[in-house]
């Protein structure tokens, strides 16, 4: 398994297990897998910003990030690839943070991405065979 990442609705879930049902034990699946496997499980420092929403939620984020999950920060050439993702998928602004996440993915050589949006994904990702979505129900 190569590497995990997390956007933010995957961490959502693992943040609040008991309210997302199926999702989290599918998010909770992948990450056991991940450990067993000693992939590495990341997220980007973007996805911060939709999930940090006040002081109990963000604790919760922070019990999860505190598992061992690496938050990358957003480079330079990392945001240079995820404008030409936008720009190959005539896709605007609005879909900034997931070209992020899957532009993350491309510079790490490839990785596994644990989404709930895995139609916009798929297709930002879709020139990169070493990209997979993985879609949480």
């Amino acid at each position: 398994m190569p590497v995990v990442i997390l956007d933010s609705e995957a961490l959502s879930v693992l943040a609040s297990p008991k309210e997302r049902g199926a999702s989290a034990r599918r998010a909770q699946a992948v990450l056991y897998a991940a450990a067993l496997k000693n992939a590495p499980v990341r997220t980007s420092a973007c996805v911060l910003v939709e999930v940090y929403r006040g002081k109990a939620r963000d604790a919760a984020i922070d019990r999860v990030l505190n598992q061992g999950i690496e938050v990358l920060p957003v480079d330079h050439g990392t945001a240079r690839v995820a404008a030409r993702l936008l720009a190959d998928t005539d896709l605007d602004s609005r879909s900034a943070i997931d070209a992020i996440v899957v532009s993350t993915a491309v510079r790490l050589g490839g990785a596994l991405v644990l989404t709930s949006d895995p139609d916009d994904l798929s297709k930002l990702a879709a020139n990169h065979s070493t990209v997979v979505i993985q879609g949480l129900p």
